[in-house]
């Protein structure tokens, strides 16, 4: 028999704080995706960057909550881009 792997909750403060940051994005329009950054076995770092005209922040949904708070402070807390093609 196989035993199953339990997920760990993250504690309810940092789900929030994680809630709160992702307002602020929507609130400045900044889209926020959570996806698998890997790419032929390469791991890719994520950030933002600007796709016709709107800013999107890519985290690799695989890190804890602390490093997505983290890389969302780290992106919302420093001015826009806005040179980026």
């Amino acid at each position: 028999m196989k035993s199953q792997k339990k997920k760990k909750d993250a504690p309810s403060a940092l789900e929030e704080q994680l809630s709160e940051l992702e307002e602020k994005a929507a609130q400045r329009e900044i889209h926020i995706h959570y996806d698998l950054l890997e790419a032929s076995g390469l791991k890719l770092k994520g950030g933002i960057c600007k796709i016709n005209g709107e800013y999107h922040i890519f985290v690799d949904k695989r890190k804890p909550t602390v490093e997505k708070i983290d890389i969302l402070e780290d992106c919302l807390n420093h001015p826009l881009p806005e040179d980026m093609p």
